[in-house]
C-alpha cells in the first residue's frame, strides 16, 4: 500500500502526539512548535512551509528515549551532560529522513538546538552556518517552553524573556520574526489555549502545499516499521520487539491460510501495537519487582492510548482493535475491554501469541527468559485460557 498525502500527514501527527503523551496528558509540544514554525516561516521560507512544519512535529522524536518528556530539561548545562539529548537531534534527523520525504526537514531538525552565538549543540555551529529552518524551530522550541511556565505569562512576560536571548539563543532576525508573529491578530491567545492548538492544527495541514512522494521508498509497511522502532526506542529492553512480533504475527496469518494481503495488515497493527507505552512512565514499564495496584492500572491503560494514537489515522482504523486488543483474553479475562473468543478480533488474537512469545523469549528486567522451546510449553499450557487454542497450536511449529 503507498502512503498518500492525507494518509502520510495524519500519521505523522498522530507519531508526534504519541511523543507528547505525558502519563495520560496531551503535552501538545510538538504542535505548538510546529504551528508557531509553520507560522513564522510564511513570511521568510514560504516555499519551505511544508517541510519547516513536519519539522516541527518530529522535532524531538529522537529524545522518545529519555526517562521523561523533553520539556522538563530545561537547564542547557543538563543537554550537555545528558547524551541521549546530546544526540536527540542527530537521531532525529536520521529517523525523519528514513521516514521518507522530509530530507529538507531532516536538516532543521539536526540544527534545531544550535545557538546564534555557537553555545548550542550537537556541531556547536554559529551563526548564518545554521540552517535557517532550524533557528526558527529554536526560537519555536524556546516560546513553547515559556507558554508552560505557571502562572501563564502574558505577551509582555514572553517579550522581555526573548528579548534577554536575543543575540545569544538567536538572532535579531529571528527575534523580530517571532514578536511579529505572536503579535498578528489573535494567534498569541490561540497558541497559549491547548484546546485552539488542536484545532489549528488539521486547518494549517488542509492549507499546506502536499508532500512530494515521487522520489522516495513511502511503502505503509516502511513507515511503520520506522515508527515501531521509534515506540521500541523507549527502553533499551525493547529493541526490535515490534519488529518481531510483527514477523510472528505475519507467520502466524498466513499459516492460517489468510490472504497476503490481510496478513499485512496484521502486521502493520503490529509495527504500531506497543505505540500507547510512550505514555506510560519507565519506572513502571522497567520495574525488576511486582506492579503495585495503581503502577498495574496505569500500565493496562497502554493499548487504549495506542488505540486513540491510531484512530487519528484514517487508513488504520480499521486495525485499531486488533493493535489494542494484544492483551485481550481468549477466557475474558484480559484488557483494555474484558472481550472473550470471538469477540475478540482475529487479528488481535493472533498478536496476543506473538506479543507474549517475544515478552517470553527476550529479556524483560522482571521475569527470567525462556528458551523457545519453553515459551512454546506455556503456550500449550495456556490454551484456550489466555490464547486462542487453534493459533497456539499452529504456533508451536510455526514459531
Amino acid at each position: 500500500m503507498k502512503v498518500k498525502a492525507r494518509f502520510f500527514s495524519e500519521l505523522m501527527t498522530a507519531l508526534s502526539l504519541m511523543m507528547d503523551l505525558d502519563e495520560n496528558r496531551k503535552l501538545y509540544h510538538a504542535w505548538r512548535v510546529a504551528i508557531v514554525a509553520e507560522k513564522m516561516s510564511r513570511q521568510i521560507l514560504p516555499e519551505y512551509r511544508t517541510q519547516i512544519f513536519y519539522a516541527g512535529l518530529l522535532h524531538d522524536i529522537g529524545a522518545i528515549s529519555l526517562q521523561d518528556h523533553v520539556i522538563h530539561y530545561t537547564d542547557i548545562k543538563e543537554h550537555f551532560k545528558n547524551p541521549i539529548l546530546f544526540n536527540h537531534c542527530r537521531k532525529g534527523a536520521q529517523i525523519a529522513m528514513e521516514i521518507g520525504p522530509l530530507a529538507i526537514a531532516a536538516d532543521m531538525i539536526m540544527d534545531h538546538h544550535e545557538h546564534w552565538d555557537g553555545g548550542g549543540y550537537p556541531r556547536g555551529l554559529k551563526g548564518n552556518n545554521i540552517n535557517l529552518g532550524g533557528q526558527i524551530l529554536r526560537i519555536a522550541d524556546t516560546f513553547d517552553i515559556l507558554a508552560r511556565v505557571r502562572p501563564p505569562l502574558d505577551l509582555n512576560g514572553v517579550k522581555t524573556i526573548l528579548t534577554s536571548r536575543r543575540g545569544s539563543e538567536f538572532s535579531d532576525l529571528m527575534y523580530e520574526l517571532m514578536i511579529s508573529t505572536l503579535e498578528s491578530g489573535n494567534f498569541f491567545e490561540e497558541i497559549m489555549d491547548d484546546k485552539r492548538v488542536s484545532e489549528m492544527l488539521p486547518e494549517i495541514i488542509s492549507s499546506l502545499p502536499p508532500v512530494d512522494f515521487s522520489s522516495c521508498n513511502s511503502e505503509l509497511r516502511n513507515v511503520a516499521k520506522i515508527i515501531a522502532q521509534v515506540i521500541d526506542a523507549k527502553h533499551s529492553y525493547t529493541a526490535g520487539h515490534s519488529e518481531r512480533v510483527a514477523s510472528y504475527t505475519f507467520k502466524l496469518a498466513t499459516a492460517l491460510g489468510l490472504h497476503e494481503d490481510e496478513a499485512e495488515k496484521y502486521e502493520i497493527a503490529a509495527f504500531l501495537h506497543d505505540a500507547g507505552k510512550v505514555a506510560i512512565p519507565r519506572s513502571i514499564l522497567d520495574k525488576p519487582a511486582a506492579l503495585t495496584i495503581e503502577e498495574y492500572k496505569l500500565m493496562k491503560k497502554h493499548p487504549v492510548y495506542t488505540m486513540e494514537i491510531m484512530s487519528m489515522v484514517s487508513e488504520l482504523k480499521d486495525l485499531v482493535r486488533i493493535a489494542g486488543g494484544h492483551h485481550e483474553r481468549y477466557d475474558g479475562r484480559g484488557y483494555p475491554d474484558g472481550s472473550a473468543r470471538d469477540n475478540i478480533p482475529l487479528g488481535a488474537r493472533i498478536m496476543a501469541v506473538a506479543d507474549a512469545f517475544d515478552a517470553m523469549t527476550s529479556f524483560r528486567p522482571y521475569q527470567k527468559t525462556k528458551s523457545k522451546n519453553e515459551a512454546k510449553i506455556v503456550l500449550v499450557q495456556n490454551a484456550g485460557a489466555q490464547f486462542d487454542p487453534e493459533i497456539a497450536k499452529l504456533a508451536i511449529s510455526v514459531l
